[in-house]
This record gives C-alpha cells, structure tokens and sequence, in this order.
C-alpha cells in the first residue's frame, strides 16, 4: 500500500496480490494518510505503551535488559496511525474472501525467486492452518518450530513490508481491534499470545528498499523509548 503523495521506491510496483490457483494478480491500493483526516480510534487507538514490546527489545539487542529501551507511554504518530488503518482496510477485505491476500508495502523490494519460493512455501504449509505468512521481517525471537527448510513458526517478528494472511488470520486481527500500538507490534503481539498462527519464510523473499528510517513517511513513536533520544 502506497500514499498517494509518497515518492516510495516502489512507487510503480503493484502494492498487493492475491495468490490464487498458483498464479499471482496485481492490484494497486492507496494507503490511507494518516496526516490527512481523522482515524476512527475504534479501528485505530491514539496511544499505546512500549512494555510488551520491550520484552522483546531486550532479547533481541545488544545490552539486554539494559540496552537503553524502555516502558514508556507514547501517542502514535499519524503515519503509524494512517500505516495501520490501511492493513486494518486490507484485512477487512481478506475477511470477505475465500483466498489469501499477499501485501506488500511501497518499499517492498522482492528479492530473486520471489514467486517461486512463495508457492514453495505455501506447498509446504498444506499439512499446517496458517493465518500469517511473512515474506519480510526482523526476527524478534526464536522460531517456535521448522516446518520445512523454508518456513519456520514464528512468535515475534517486526515489520510489515510483506506478508501473506489467510482469511481466518484476517478475521483474528479484526477481532482484536483497536491497533493498540505499531501495527508490526499488534500483530506480533497476537502471534507470541498463540491468538495468531504465524509462519516465515527462510531467508526473507522481501526486504525493504532502503535502511531502517531511512526516506521513511512512517515516523516512529518508539524512538522515544530510547533512553539515550529522552530528554529529562
């Protein structure tokens, strides 16, 4: 999904696809402008706190519990805010199909081999009820368990760049509505509570175009959160 406004690296490329039949078709979404209107705190909360993912933070960065991210309460910023509404539209729309839906953001930038090892791994999830499949991520923790030397089960990952979600993974995320914090973190969250199976691809078939927060329209809350960006 794309801003209208965004000059993304991936500004031509089709923002999602729908794996269907073995074959992918394109279609192009704007996102929603998170600066430009109000969003529906219903769909989307103002606010949210950093705990959770901290406890994720400290395993995954150097320093551990003392790598400088704290427990913080901070206000999403619009671009967090507008970037959730627009998977909240998507998985809205999975919700009412009977297909899987791929995302992909406008930095997504897919690497070699990119449809074939996707159907690769869809393959090898027949034997599994996956709602999430993500093509790009950061790992955050562990994998839960391999399934195949392509997919693992995740429990924590960030990032949305890309990802594949199943009807009944839609209508889990829906039904823990409001986005209480970066949507990467919501849905992560709802993997390491067991209330959202997801699955990764290995290596990632996705990354993102350019440097974390680099050319970036999404400001990030949690930057705050860094002991060593506060001022006291």
């Amino acid at each position: 999904a794309a801003l209208q406004r965004s000059g993304g690296s991936n500004a031509d490329a089709p923002a999602d696809t729908a794996p269907r039949a073995g074959a992918f078709s394109f279609r192009r979404v704007d996102a929603v402008d998170g600066a430009a209107g109000p969003i529906n705190a219903a769909l989307v909360a103002e606010a949210w706190s950093t705990a959770r993912n901290r406890r994720y933070v400290v395993r995954a960065f150097e320093g551990g519990e003392d790598c400088g991210y704290m427990a913080k309460d901070l206000p999403l910023t619009p671009g967090e805010r507008g970037c959730a509404a627009s998977h909240v539209a998507l998985w809205r729309r999975c919700s009412e199909g009977d297909a899987a839906l791929l995302t992909l953001e406008d930095d997504a930038a897919p690497r070699p081999g990119f449809a074939l090892r996707i159907r690769q791994a869809l393959a090898d999830l027949q034997g599994e009820t996956p709602d999430i499949l993500y093509l790009g991520y950061t790992q955050a923790a562990p994998w839960r368990r391999s399934v195949s030397s392509a997919v693992r089960e995740a429990e924590y990952l960030w990032t949305t760049v890309g990802y594949v979600l199943w009807p009944s993974g839609a209508r889990r995320l829906l039904e823990a509505l409001p986005v209480d914090q970066p949507v990467d973190n919501f849905m992560s969250d709802l993997m390491s509570r067991g209330r959202l199976r997801g699955y990764a691809i290995v290596p990632p078939v996705v990354k993102q175009a350019k440097a974390w927060n680099v050319d970036n329209d999404v400001a990030h809350s949690d930057d705050a959160a860094w002991i060593q960006n506060c001022c006291s």
